[in-house]
């Protein structure tokens, strides 16, 4: 059982939601609107911190220590198939293998690094220490993938990465010599990378919510549009979710408001439904658009897709 499935209330998971959720909309936007993918992926960092947060508040953990519990979330929450997924996918291989290797721009600092002035390459090569790390990790991992030791490694090592970008992000280009600007150009070039990673990460903590569908309308058993759902192996539940139910040009809308009653509605879940998510956006068309809600089902909680009322149409 998920540990998210435990808790009182979503509370945290509920603010990593908003911040997953406007991140994502910001990249589904980005035909028509001029966007930054660093802060994309600072969104993206603050959903995951936020569902750090949770965590660590559900496990009691009073001595917090930021880079350690981040990595231990990271092996103790997902999945035996989830971590197999994860270090075998593109998203994190496109990571590791990232040119130039990522630096630690806190490092930089420590050093008296002037902007200024041309990097030392003794100080460019300890600022990638952990990028080089990471690298060696893998590929002995990929080298013999039963050792279930070196799986723990490469996992803790890419926490330790990650937790660099975000402080880099964080951090922006500001040192005491003026600002960086190659720190600018760095955390452009990272966050084409870290986004698709983070995306694929988030999903593995939130325990597959990709796999879950809250269903309220059209969609629903014995309504018009069943067969789009029947043609997909999976199975119902009744559930409950936080928002309000309306009709507009003479089709069902929901909005997500965690402020609003529990409403009744029905959950689909399904381990095809990854694999079905572009048509059924096709199928909703652009006047739906497709977010993360928290949902209650037998006094438990996960966290499932929604086609919401899309408020920019």
């Amino acid at each position: 059982m998920n540990w998210i499935s435990r808790l009182d209330s979503p509370g945290h998971i509920s603010s990593a939601i908003n911040h997953y959720n406007s991140s994502i909309g910001i990249l589904r936007r980005s035909e028509d609107f001029p966007f930054s993918k660093v802060d994309v992926s600072e969104g993206l960092f603050k959903s995951i911190n936020n569902i750090q947060t949770g965590w660590r508040i559900f496990h009691k953990k009073d001595n917090w220590k930021e880079i350690n519990d981040f990595a231990s979330m990271i092996v103790e929450t997902i999945n035996e198939d989830d971590h197999i997924d994860l270090l075998q996918s593109e998203q994190i291989k496109d990571f590791i293998f990232l040119e130039p290797q990522i630096m630690n721009h806190e490092l930089l600092g420590r050093r008296g690094y002037n902007p200024d002035q041309e990097m030392e390459p003794k100080l460019a090569k300890e600022a990638r220490k952990d990028h080089k790390k990471l690298v060696s990790a893998y590929k002995t991992y990929i080298s013999d993938q039963s050792d279930e030791n070196q799986k723990v490694t490469v996992l803790k090592k890419m926490a330790i990465l990650l937790y660099i970008v975000r402080s880099n992000i964080a951090h922006g280009e500001k040192t005491i010599y003026g600002p960086d600007h190659g720190a600018i150009e760095r955390n452009r070039i990272v966050s084409e990378k870290v986004i698709p990673l983070q995306k694929l990460l988030i999903r593995f903590l939130l325990d597959r919510a990709d796999r879950k569908l809250v269903v309220y309308g059209t969609l629903a058993p014995g309504k018009v549009n069943q067969n789009i759902l029947s043609e997909i192996e999976g199975s119902w539940s009744n559930c409950k979710v936080n928002g309000r139910i309306f009709e507009k040009n003479g089709l069902p809308y929901f909005v997500w408001d965690p402020n609003e009653s529990l409403i009744e509605v029905h959950l689909f879940f399904s381990k095809k439904l990854p694999a079905s998510w572009n048509r059924l956006d096709q199928f909703e068309g652009s006047t739906y658009k497709r977010i993360l809600i928290p949902v209650t089902i037998d006094k438990e909680i996960c966290v499932a897709y929604v086609f919401e009322e899309n408020k920019n149409y």
